[in-house]
């Protein structure tokens, strides 16, 4: 603490918890001010969206279009064992409205979010209370009658704004874009391996609408008498979901969807008694599982359990003999894992 004795690593702790609990109790009693956020950080640290995410969460409330009324500069520094986060606020006439230092001794830094977002919530509720306190004997004190020389002054119009529900539902828009590795069992004879690509839209309130396209091959032919048939699976997939959890790090969405897949069959030394190529219709519901890595990045893993509605028998004849090569299970399961970009 700078002009003094610098308190020890107990003291700290108590003084951090106490600040917390003071945080939340203010975090549901005041309204708070609008604000915006000046933030610097190494990297690896929350951005400055996902801090005023989490602050306004704490608060209970959501992004506001109103003019910001307090300024907060918050600077992240690494320490041994953790890192020290600076807050600094002043209101709009640039008056100093507050400071706080605050020490994390956490091994990473996407961890100071939940504290830091407790604290400046308990900095942003106390302004506003106190800007309050000050502003009700004001209000309630008579104004001077008008003189014969002066006319009375016209009422102030006041600026139409936006409801902050209006505005948080336009920031929930979502644009997701993504690539991943994918295997599936079931409809191809062996272990399909491929990729995929996908688009995804949340247009608010979680709901999300994704396309994908995909291809896959089997990771081995099938073998019978002179020849051998190798098989490879085209697929596009409609799916609709809603988001059930979801965290500045983390979300996870179930999901339902619809697939229609193309297989083709690439004989060697066999006769094929149709067609070359196939084609079926899966359904089925799935989990979607979200890791954030940063700002827009983030992990994704997909599961799918799938019924398979047109299970054609596909057979080929080598040498004078019928065989029967493949028939697609009843139920498939499928997995992706790969990473996703999400467009701001």
């Amino acid at each position: 603490m700078p002009g003094g004795r610098r308190l020890g690593p107990s003291l700290r702790r108590l003084l951090l918890v106490t600040w917390l609990v003071l945080a939340a109790s203010w975090s549901t009693l005041a309204n708070a001010a609008p604000f915006d956020l000046a933030w610097t950080a190494p990297a690896g640290c929350p951005s400055r969206d996902e801090m005023i995410d989490a602050t306004y969460a704490r608060l209970g409330e959501h992004r506001s279009d109103a003019p910001p009324q307090l300024f907060v500069d918050g600077v992240v520094a690494e320490r041994s064992g953790g890192f020290t986060i600076t807050l600094s606020m002043k209101d709009a006439s640039g008056r100093a409205a507050g400071e706080r230092e605050l020490p994390v001794d956490r091994p990473s830094c996407k961890e100071i979010v939940e504290p830091t977002a407790l604290v400046l919530a308990m900095m942003i509720a106390v302004a506003g209370s106190r800007d309050e306190a000050v502003a009700e004997p004001a209000a309630e004190r008579p104004s001077p009658p008008p003189t014969a020389t002066e006319p009375p002054p016209k009422p102030r119009a006041k600026s139409p704004l936006r409801s902050p529900g209006a505005a948080h539902e336009r920031s929930s828009h979502r644009v997701l874009l993504g690539a991943a590795g994918v295997g599936s069992r079931g409809v191809l004879p062996s272990t399909g391996l491929g990729f995929a690509l996908r688009a995804l839209y949340t247009p608010g309130a979680g709901v999300l609408f994704g396309v994908e396209a995909s291809v896959e091959q089997a990771s081995s032919s099938v073998r019978a008498g002179a020849g051998e048939i190798g098989f490879r699976m085209f697929g596009a997939q409609g799916r609709v979901g809603l988001s059930v959890l979801r965290s500045p790090r983390f979300e996870i969405v179930p999901l339902i969807g619809a697939r229609l897949a193309v297989v083709e069959n690439m004989p060697r030394g066999f006769e094929v008694t149709r067609s070359r190529t196939w084609t079926t219709i899966l359904a089925g519901p799935g989990v979607l599982v979200r890791a954030h890595l940063g700002s827009s990045v983030f992990v994704e893993l997909l599961g799918d359990v799938e019924g398979v509605f047109v299970r054609d028998r596909f057979q080929a004849r080598s040498e004078g003999k019928l065989y029967n090569i493949h028939e697609p299970s009843a139920v498939a399961g499928r997995a992706a894992l790969g990473l996703g970009f999400e467009l701001r």
